[in-house]
């Protein structure tokens, strides 16, 4: 037992040994046995569905949440606080991945977090298989904990290993089926394989939670699912990890998008947007610092691409009299936009004189747009945090169904739905050509969802096959694994981007 329990902390070592202040302490492994640690059955629940919080906290705070959204052109931002003005800088530059750097959080943020989640969710099944022989019963209650307890594991399982292979170029994919030998000598697997690794665990709690009614997802602030719901919501998750795993236009073509039509066929209930709780636990500093005008702006390329060009959203005007792209260098501020093409501008933005960035650090920073669309979260950081909404899976639905021939009407519904009702535009039609759809789909991802999750618009624009959308020469399109853990295994370090 105990060298079972030695093995699997080399998981955990290669994640937590390596780092500094910013990381948490690691447990005396050899303290207890798993038996001690575990001797309440209903333990094991507690520690599945405590990992939820340290998924949200490997990804949905400081890092890397910032950077990508200022690199991936969603909001704008000159400051140097969680690398914005790093990523943000004009030429691209390579990311610095080094012990030194200061920002390195970017990377060992969701590394750390990640894999620790699938550390936990790996020990708590082994304990559930060797201690309780794969049934779980709370002895107070007499309640079978079984379902819970697999259900919440294999979704844990699917975000961890899911945001991974967004993230990273390459990680691990480490549950309880390795045997000793295969977890002491685990190695790296492509984002390909480890985006394959995530659905398969995010079905597997699709079916789970689909046949036993007992099983729930309730530990998400402000988000309780079971049954057919919790199913629904697990395939439309895996289908958003398939969609953004791309990293080009060339593999976006060549995903299956059958696949992710199947997973979409059942739409999600309700958006998942967990709760805040009052800068706790549950919060998002992209809903904080993103919409304070001091900190930062609407990107002037979202800004243009809704006002600019002949009458509509269609084409890029650089000279653009109230909203060029990119912002022409010696100007400080541009007159108001009263009255936008897309009437969205207006709401979901308000025209703020002026700029805080310092010119000297690049007038491509500058905007005069702050968001205020969730503004009611910033009184006390409580509220829906949208990560993904029905409208963003309906974007995603649209897509598959022009990639795979199937039903454009259906799918320009999707891309009409906030686009005629909100934003006043006219409504795409189904005659419409696949790639003046896909160009409105995109679009609209940029427009609705540059707040919601974690690097939507990095991810959207690193995998467009619409080039006015895509990300600018040199920009970063997958992370590294960072060079603490590559100088703990004796690999060469590498990093990704810069211009040339």
């Amino acid at each position: 037992m105990k060298n079972n329990k030695l093995l699997f902390s080399f998981l955990l070592g290669l994640t937590m040994i390596f780092s500094s202040c910013e990381d948490l302490e690691v447990e005396d492994l050899n303290a207890a046995s798993l038996a001690d640690v575990y001797a309440n059955p209903s333990d094991i629940l507690s520690v599945v569905e405590g990992q939820y919080t340290l998924w949200w906290d490997g990804i949905q705070k400081n890092y890397p949440a910032m950077a990508l959204a200022v690199t991936g052109e969603g909001i704008t931002a000159s400051w140097g606080n969680w690398g914005m003005f790093d990523l943000g800088s004009k030429p691209r530059l390579p990311f610095s991945n080094n012990l030194a750097y200061g920002e390195r959080f970017i990377l060992t943020q969701p590394w750390i977090r990640n894999n620790q989640v699938l550390g936990a969710i790996r020990e708590a099944l082994f304990v559930l298989e060797t201690e309780f022989g794969g049934q779980l019963v709370d002895p107070n209650t007499n309640t079978d904990l079984t379902a819970n307890v697999l259900a919440n594991a294999r979704l844990l399982q699917g975000f961890a290993l899911g945001w991974n292979a967004l993230l990273f170029d390459q990680s691990y994919i480490a549950d309880e089926t390795l045997s000793e030998d295969e977890l002491a000598n685990i190695e790296f697997r492509p984002y390909t394989e480890v985006a394959a690794a995530a659905v398969e665990k995010l079905e597997e709690a699709a079916a789970i939670f689909e046949s036993n009614p007992s099983a729930s997802l309730s530990q998400i602030p402000g988000q309780v699912m079971s049954g057919a719901e919790a199913a629904a919501f697990c395939r439309n998750y895996a289908a958003m990890i398939l969609a953004y795993s791309a990293r080009t236009a060339q593999e976006t073509e060549s995903l299956n998008w059958a696949k992710i039509v199947s997973l979409t066929n059942t739409p999600m209930v309700n958006d998942f947007s967990p709760n805040g709780d009052g800068g706790f636990s549950w919060w998002s500093r992209l809903m904080i610092q993103g919409q304070l005008s001091l900190w930062s702006r609407l990107s002037q390329r979202v800004v243009n691409m809704m006002e600019g060009g002949n009458g509509g959203p269609t084409t890029v005007d650089q000279n653009h009299p109230t909203a060029p792209y990119p912002w022409p260098d010696n100007v400080n501020t541009l007159p108001a936009i009263t009255n936008p093409v897309d009437k969205r501008l207006g709401l979901y933005t308000v025209h703020v004189n002026g700029n805080t960035f310092q010119p000297a650090r690049g007038y491509h920073f500058f905007s005069n747009r702050q968001t205020t669309r969730y503004a009611g979260y910033l009184t006390a950081y409580t509220g829906p945090m949208p990560h993904l909404t029905k409208n963003e899976m309906g974007l995603i639905r649209a897509e598959a169904l022009i990639r795979t021939g199937g039903d454009k009407a259906a799918a320009v519904a999707f891309v009409n739905d906030r686009r005629v009702s909100v934003g006043e535009l006219a409504p795409i039609a189904a005659t419409a050509s696949n790639e003046q759809i896909l160009d409105a789909i995109y679009y609209e991802h940029f427009v609705e969802h540059y707040l919601d999750g974690v690097a939507k618009p990095w991810m959207n624009r690193r995998r467009t096959t619409v080039a006015r959308h895509g990300l600018i020469p040199g920009t970063v399109r997958q992370l590294p694994v960072p060079a603490s853990e590559l100088d703990l295994r004796g690999l060469p370090v590498y990093t990704f981007g810069g211009e040339g």
